[in-house]
């Protein structure tokens, strides 16, 4: 599908219409804000800035992604993973939570290029996946809040290398009548979002993400983009852990008994590591798979086990 097409299709469609008004007078009143922030404090002898500390743990919250990126001149290797789903019967016990049915895992390394800049590398065994993900902070939350939010962007570029299953003789393209063939850009999906948090008190933070996918292969019916609307918190009862959730609801390619993604947790933080321990109705990891399928009925008691866990290295300054 031709961007141009793309474009106006979403323009026949009222409730994307209505999104994007919504995110475009959100992003005005928070720029405008950012640039009354900057020519205050810019050029004068006023102290530097203190900045809102801790608004998540980590740079993911539990599938969704976080406003917070790596500090300047830091490492980090992260392991993720999904067991087998569970319901509220006697399979639970017979498959140990999950843990003997085949599993979901990612593996990744990120690096940080400044204090608002990261990117990461990663490889999940489900489709075989290899992705590319980059972080940048816009905006950073104020202590003195006179700009109440973190705004950051994020983009992230997947490639499946598992072989493609074989079609039917005599497929065609949906939208061009000419005999269906694969081709090495159905392999990619590529998702950006659009991420606004406020940190509300030192115990309680909200998070609230916008999220366009668009896959160059489809299954007939569907349209080549996804949009997603992502919100989720953090309530942080001791020194170092917290309760952590999120639910995202997909705007379109809403197949029969769709089921939105909602998850749980529990998180662990201490200097250098993160570890989450979650429940969720997704067992996919990278957000351009669990936005683009559905979940578990969460009405029925299925669910999946998983954790997340973060890794962070520092390299350290020479002192002159």
């Amino acid at each position: 599908m031709a961007f141009g097409e793309l474009y106006q299709e979403l323009q026949k469609m009222n409730t994307i219409q209505n999104i994007s008004k919504l995110l475009l007078f959100t992003s005005m009143i928070v720029l405008y804000n950012s640039s009354s922030f900057s020519q205050d404090t810019t050029g004068t002898n006023e102290p530097n800035t203190e900045y809102a500390e801790n608004i998540f743990t980590g740079t993911q919250l539990i599938n969704s992604q976080t406003t917070n990126t790596l500090l300047a001149k830091s490492r980090t290797f992260e392991i993720q993973h999904r067991f087998g789903k569970v319901g509220l019967d006697s399979g639970t016990v017979q498959q140990f939570l999950g843990l003997d049915l085949p599993s979901v895992i990612r593996l990744s390394l990120g690096w940080s290029a400044s204090d608002r800049l990261y990117f990461k590398i990663g490889r999940t065994n489900y489709l075989k996946t290899v992705d590319l993900e980059g972080k940048y902070l816009l905006i950073r939350q104020p202590n003195d809040k006179r700009v109440p939010v973190s705004v950051a962007f994020y983009f992230n570029a997947s490639a499946r290398t598992e072989k493609f299953p074989n079609v039917a003789k005599g497929a065609v393209f949906e939208n061009s009548g000419k005999p269906f063939k694969y081709k090495f850009t159905h392999r990619l999906i590529y998702n950006s979002e659009l991420i606004v948090s406020s940190k509300l008190s030192e115990r309680i933070t909200f998070l609230l993400t916008s999220a366009f996918i668009y896959r160059n292969l489809v299954s007939s019916g569907q349209d080549n983009y996804t949009m997603a609307i992502s919100a989720g918190g953090r309530y942080k009862f001791g020194l170092s852990s917290s309760m952590i959730f999120e639910y995202a609801h997909m705007i379109n390619n809403r197949t029969k008994n769709f089921q939105n993604p909602f998850s749980i947790g529990v998180e662990f933080g201490t200097v250098g590591h993160i570890f989450q321990i979650i429940i969720s109705s997704s067992n996919k990891i990278l957000e351009s798979h669990v936005y683009t399928s559905s979940a578990g009925n969460v009405g029925k008691g299925e669910f999946f086990i998983g954790f997340n866990i973060q890794r962070i290295f520092w390299k350290k300054v020479k002192q002159e």
